[in-house]
């Protein structure tokens, strides 16, 4: 039976909390490990969290630290990870379907990758607070390149699972100091390590129920207004986001890099460099997510030196 380390980073959850970890230690066919960072909840999250450590014991583990918010949070969970295993992301607030992992591990052992840098993707089914249905987050028209990915990032982290190969790269981001603006999602850091480095997976059903708040950050279910701050998010709130993730690939994973990813990198690193490589990049015709405002929005942070 496989063994999968599920990394959860909470922060005043205590409404759903429980309701995630009971669809997480409920999974079939699996060995599950939860680890928990909490970052400073001032709710009763991390006493739900000790009552669960009551019931599973060892089977749960959790860090309480101050408040990094979860980008830095979800980074600390990759040095806290056991070792030896599968790997997975969890937000605090979902519900999984009890066959959602080992969907997962099936997949990534029928294409022979456990052993190797392997990422693991689905779709996820967007719901409200009460769990229903909004629509579904649908992936399986993906272009699964590197150069796609960083033009719009489509995949959801809650969704991962990945192997230990692929997590001992993430490990070296753990530290790595980004600017605010600049500062990349722990699952924008996986999935770049995926493509650049190893394997993608990319599932057409879906096992996760994903609850959109009024107050998320992304825009799924939200209405207009919501999207448009994310859009605008997305452009201006990101600055150097992806030119700061190629240079530090560059210098912490150049080994591993594949000839695509390192000079896909490569342009990124030089493109303010002059006019001539800026256009380069703006009009590769492989930087496309075959979403069209978000390849138009790639094009405006180039031209405007944000990318």
């Amino acid at each position: 039976m496989y063994k999968i380390n599920v990394l959860m980073s909470t922060y005043n959850g205590e409404k759903y909390i429980g309701e995630q970890i009971d669809s997480i230690m409920s999974q079939k066919d699996v060995d599950v490990l939860l680890t928990i960072r909490d970052d400073g909840s001032s709710d009763g999250t991390v006493d739900i969290i000790k009552s669960y450590i009551r019931r599973y014991g060892d089977r749960i583990r959790l860090y309480t630290g101050h408040n990094v918010g979860y980008k830095k949070s979800f980074r600390r969970l990759l040095k806290y990870a056991a070792p030896g295993m599968l790997y997975a992301f969890s937000d605090q607030d979902d519900v999984w379907m009890e066959d959602k992992l080992i969907n997962a591990v099936r997949l990534i052992e029928d294409k022979g990758s456990i052993d190797k840098v392997c990422l693991y993707a689905s779709g996820d089914i967007l719901t409200d607070e009460k769990l229903n249905r909004i629509k579904l987050h649908d992936v399986s028209d993906m272009i699964g390149s590197i150069q796609s990915y960083y033009s719009r990032a489509r995949l959801a982290g809650c969704t991962y699972v990945f192997t230990e190969p692929c997590l001992e790269l993430g490990k070296r981001f753990a530290d790595a100091r980004f600017p605010r603006l600049a500062e990349p999602d722990h699952d924008f850091i996986i999935g770049s390590i995926a493509l650049s480095c190893g394997d993608l997976i990319i599932d057409d059903n879906a096992y996760i129920y994903h609850r959109r708040m009024q107050d998320s950050v992304t825009s799924g279910g939200n209405g207009v207004l919501q999207r448009l701050k994310v859009e605008y998010n997305l452009v201006f709130g990101q600055k150097g986001m992806n030119y700061c993730m190629a240079e530090t690939s560059l210098r912490l994973c150049a080994d591993e890099l594949k000839d695509d990813a390192r000079y896909f990198f490569g342009k990124i690193s030089g493109y303010k460099s002059s006019l001539k490589n800026k256009l380069g990049l703006m009009f590769d015709k492989q930087l496309r997510s075959g979403i069209f405002l978000g390849d138009m929005e790639t094009k405006l942070k180039i031209l405007l030196d944000i990318y």
